[in-house]
């Protein structure tokens, strides 16, 4: 009777190992979708001449067992040019931006409940005015630049998550000026932006 006993500890013990290093070798997909604020920081044509970015993003990412992972953001972000500053911005209207944010990432277990994750990766932007002569004609700037941020998710289910998201984006594009000076006002940016979403986990 003791060698049966013995016999299928042993055998359960055996079969849930054999689960629990199959679980362990899932890969873990992830898709989200956030509100979204962005400001520009610094002294540039962003910062000065525009109002904070309001828009929304989707997402996803694939997370191995070993806690690291890549992802990708998808975000759509729309501004107002600030009255009195129309023609230093250029004569030109609002913009938008569609920003595509590639990255690595890693996870943290802070608790049962909450987990933080770490991106960093590379950035792509599109962005987009309308001429205010010419309202179907579009000045369409491309640039890029990298990402850094971090996640902070709450597991209210096993396959449904919350997230508060901060992020630092840095921005390039092509715009040339003989002044220097001037160049970098209107070429370069930095970001930082705030989200709150929702996520599913398969």
């Amino acid at each position: 009777m003791r060698k049966l006993a013995l016999l299928l500890l042993l055998t359960s013990t055996l079969l849930f190992s054999q689960k629990k290093k199959k679980f362990d070798l899932d890969v873990v997909a992830n898709i989200d979708a956030k509100m979204i604020l962005m400001t520009a920081v610094g002294n540039n044509s962003f910062s000065t001449l525009v109002r904070p970015f309001f828009g929304f993003g989707f997402g996803g990412n694939l997370m191995t067992p070993i806690n690291y992972g890549v992802g990708l953001d998808v975000n759509f972000l729309y501004s107002n040019v600030i009255y009195g500053e129309e023609s230093r911005y250029g004569n030109i209207g609002s913009p938008s931006i569609i920003s595509f944010d590639f990255f690595l990432t890693h996870r943290d277990y802070l608790s049962e409940d909450f987990f933080l994750e770490e991106m960093a990766g590379f950035t792509f932007y599109r962005q987009t005015n309308l001429y205010i002569d010419e309202k179907s004609a579009k000045n369409v700037n491309l640039g890029s630049g990298i990402n850094l941020g971090a996640k902070l998710v709450y597991m209210m289910t096993e396959p449904q998550q919350v997230f508060l998201s901060a992020k630092l984006n840095t921005y390039k594009t092509n715009i040339y000026n003989e002044n220097k000076d001037i160049e970098k006002f209107y070429n370069q940016s930095t970001f930082i932006s705030f989200g709150l979403g929702y996520r599913y986990q398969f």
